[in-house]
């Protein structure tokens, strides 16, 4: 259940290095307002992409270009980015001063708005389980696209982040990230985060 009121993180929880933010976003509520409805759901995976060192991170292999620029800029800014044709990934930047880096949101368990959800995927029948389990996945639901991207998920309104449920420290389990071969020794990093247990993981 959401909230009587819900209480947005704040900038600062954002200005640290994205692998010490990563898991403390595990149970939060990310909020989708789409046209007066809203979607919710209940972070349960994410990876963090930590700047120059990273070659895993846009940062690290194409350094500061037009499109990385807001990875350098304020925290707390949606950081949104095509992987194959209408097919999105959502990161929020994260980053110490001076830093740059963000964290991507992999998957979520849907919470309220399931009916818009299951709209916007183009579905009728289906696994809760299975509808938010992806960040390609999630986007479609969420309709997020290129468009999103540089709004501001701490004082906009149309995408942000609230206090949801606080999630044990020995029920995060930290995992090497997801599908980046290419990323020379950071491949091996355990810079993902999930929470154990969950059903609404993407794999």
């Amino acid at each position: 259940m959401l909230p009587n009121k819900e209480k947005r993180l704040n900038r600062a929880f954002f200005k640290r290095h994205p692998k010490e933010v990563a898991p403390e976003l595990l149970g939060k509520y990310l909020i989708r307002k789409i046209n007066h409805q809203k979607i919710v759901g209940k972070i349960v995976e994410t990876e963090a992409y930590g700047g120059k060192e990273d070659k895993g991170c846009h940062v690290g292999r194409f350094g500061y270009t037009k499109r990385t620029a807001i990875l350098f800029g304020e925290v707390g800014y949606a950081y949104v980015y095509s992987v194959y044709i209408n097919t999105y990934c959502l990161n929020i930047v994260a980053h110490k001063d001076g830093e740059a880096g963000a964290v991507l949101i992999r998957a979520l368990e849907p919470i309220y708005g399931i009916d818009i959800i299951l709209k916007n995927l183009n579905k009728t029948n289906y696994d809760i389980t299975r509808l938010l389990n992806g960040p390609g996945k999630l986007c479609k639901a969420l309709k997020i696209t290129k468009a999103m991207n540089g709004k501001d998920m701490i004082e906009g309104n149309e995408i942000y982040i609230a206090f949801g449920e606080n999630i044990k420290e020995e029920d995060i389990i930290a995992t090497p990230r997801i599908n980046i071969p290419y990323a020379e020794e950071a491949k091996d990093w355990p810079w993902r985060f999930i929470i154990k247990g969950s059903k609404f993981l993407s794999r």
